[in-house]
Order: C-alpha cells, then sequence, then structure tokens
C-alpha cells in the first residue's frame, strides 16, 4: 500500500503544485492576463505540437501497431458510447437548449492533451507519452466533431448549422488543428527511409520542453473561485458524471476487456480527466451556455486532482498498472 501511495503522489503531485504556482502567480500579478493569453497560444500553436511530433517519431518503430490499434479503437468507441448516452438522458433532465449542448460536451470531452501528456510522463515515462500520443489525434478529432454536432443541435435558431455546414465546420476545426497536423507529419516522415538530423531534433526538443511548466501554469493561473458562483447544480451534476460515472463505467470496461499497464492508464487519463479548457470557446460561439461549461471546466479540473490520485493508487494497488 506504501508504494501505491508514493507512486500516485509521484503522478498527481507534481501537475497540482504548477497549477497551484500558476494560481499564485496571478494572484500577485507576476503574471497578467496577456501573458496567459500569449502562452496559451505558444503551447497550442507551438510547443504541443513540437513534443507530440517528438514523441510520435520517437516511438514509431517499437509502437507494437495491433496493440495501439485496440487502445485506439476502444478510446473511440468508449467516446461515442459516451456522448450517446448522453444525448438520450441529457434532454430528458435539463430543460434548456443552451444548457443541454453544455451538459452534452462536458459528458465526452476532456483535457487529454494538457492535463494528460503530464500524467502520462509521471505514471509511466517516455513509453507513456508516446502511447498516449498515439491515440491522441483520433480523439482530438473525435472530440472536436462531436462537440461541433452537441452544439449545433441545440443552438438557438440563429446559430444552428444545417448539416452540410455543420459537416465543413467539423471539417475544418479537423484540417486546421495544429496538433492533428503535427502528428500525421510525424507519422509521414516515420514511414520515410531516413532519420531527421538533430539541427532539427534538438529545437524542437526545446520547444517541447515548454508545454508542461507553461500550460500547467496558465491552468492554475486561470482558475477562479468567483467564476463559480451562481446556480451549481447543474455543473455539480456533470462534475459528478465526468469525474466519477464516466472513468468509473470505461476503466472497468478496458479491465473487463484485458487492458492492463500504460493502456490501461491511457483509458483513464482520457476518461478521468476534467473537461476540456477549448468547450469554453466553442460554447461562447455556437450558442451554448459558456458560463455553465467555464464553470463544470473550473469544478471538474479541481476534482480531478482527488479524483485521479484516488483513481491512480486503487488501480496501483490493485496491480493493474
Amino acid at each position: 500500500m506504501h508504494e501505491s501511495f508514493i507512486y500516485s503522489i509521484n503522478a498527481v503531485a507534481p501537475i497540482f503544485i504548477l497549477a497551484v504556482l500558476g494560481y499564485e502567480l496571478n494572484k500577485i500579478k507576476l503574471v497578467s492576463d496577456k501573458f496567459l493569453a500569449v502562452s496559451d497560444r505558444l503551447v497550442f500553436y507551438v510547443s504541443l505540437p513540437a513534443l507530440l511530433f517528438c514523441e510520435i517519431t520517437e516511438a514509431a518503430e517499437g509502437s507494437g501497431g495491433s496493440s495501439a490499434a485496440a487502445l485506439t479503437l476502444f478510446c473511440l468507441a468508449g467516446i461515442l458510447a459516451v456522448f450517446l448516452a448522453a444525448l438520450v438522458i441529457v434532454p430528458l433532465t435539463v430543460k434548456g437548449n443552451p444548457q443541454r449542448g453544455s451538459m452534452v460536451q462536458a459528458t465526452f470531452r476532456s483535457n487529454f492533451a494538457i492535463l494528460g501528456i503530464p500524467l502520462a510522463q509521471n505514471m509511466f515515462g517516455d513509453a507513456g507519452v508516446q502511447r498516449l500520443a498515439m491515440t491522441l489525434p483520433f480523439c482530438i478529432a473525435l472530440f472536436n466533431a462531436l462537440a461541433v454536432t452537441s452544439f449545433s443541435m441545440f443552438a438557438p435558431e440563429d446559430k444552428r448549422l444545417s448539416p452540410s455546414a455543420a459537416a465543413k465546420k467539423i471539417a475544418a476545426s479537423i484540417a486546421k488543428n495544429p496538433l492533428i497536423i503535427s502528428i500525421v507529419l510525424a507519422l509521414a516522415i516515420s514511414l520515410l527511409p531516413i532519420k531527421l538530423p538533430q539541427l532539427i531534433t534538438k529545437p524542437l526538443g526545446y520547444l517541447g520542453n515548454l508545454t508542461l511548466p507553461l500550460s500547467l501554469i496558465s491552468l492554475g493561473a486561470g482558475f477562479s473561485f468567483s467564476a463559480l458562483r451562481g446556480s451549481l447544480k447543474l455543473a455539480l451534476v456533470a462534475t459528478a458524471v465526468k469525474m466519477i460515472i464516466v472513468p468509473v463505467a470505461a476503466v472497468g470496461a478496458a479491465v473487463a476487456l484485458g487492458f492492463r499497464g500504460i493502456d490501461l492508464g491511457v483509458v483513464l487519463i482520457l476518461f478521468g480527466g476534467p473537461s476540456a479548457v477549448s468547450g469554453y470557446i466553442m460554447a461562447k460561439n455556437m450558442g451554448g451556455d459558456h458560463e455553465l461549461t467555464g464553470q463544470i471546466t473550473l469544478l471538474t479540473t479541481f476534482a480531478c486532482v482527488f479524483t485521479l490520485f484516488l483513481s491512480v493508487f486503487g488501480l496501483r494497488f490493485a496491480g493493474l498498472i
């Protein structure tokens, strides 16, 4: 039990410490809102794509194709299953359409890349990051497609997209996503009989190293307890579903199907992570309840410190990871 406790602390605590540092730095005005906005763009468009590119090119040769395919298929099927379940249940329990779109998105879309990569690194080292990176582009593409679909279905008339317009928006969101572009490029280069020189890989590695500290500090700096004021009933329900019901169901199914070790860890990270920060922007642009989406994002981010620790501890103690 002692070993499982130490393992869990080492996996979750570094993430929490950097997020708290970001919160305190923002509190004493050492970082500004302008800096955070620039930092978020730098991570999303430059350092995170560089990190994923490096991890994919390093992992390509010994990634274990069939096993990686099985993990990816399970993750995609799980995301789709959660989405369809939410699509049936949420309209029966939530009255307003803007709230419905936000609630549906909150159940299936997680902050897979930003929090997933440091957690995979802490739990399994480079092998964990490489394994997660192999599933990442497919999950991100499905996240974007289902998020556009859910908000479009429940949007007000003036913001509701036709099927063709929704399809175009989905295609554009996938084609323009820098994370997907970087991984596709990495996979393409991995198929070539060449090895990239260090004058390319070294700078990319330096850029990739910026990802974890910048993203976690920014995540903590953006946390505001004042944003949680108001009606929290729906946000609390969504948080309970996202952080307890969904990961328990997904991890339970993965264990039943024989997933263990790194693969089971990736499943936990994907389904047990907090709601994606990008969901707030999409809710605001597509007629969803962006205030509710923001509350859910904050609550799930706060809750994940405890739920992920307990999950990692339980799976480690049971000898499953």
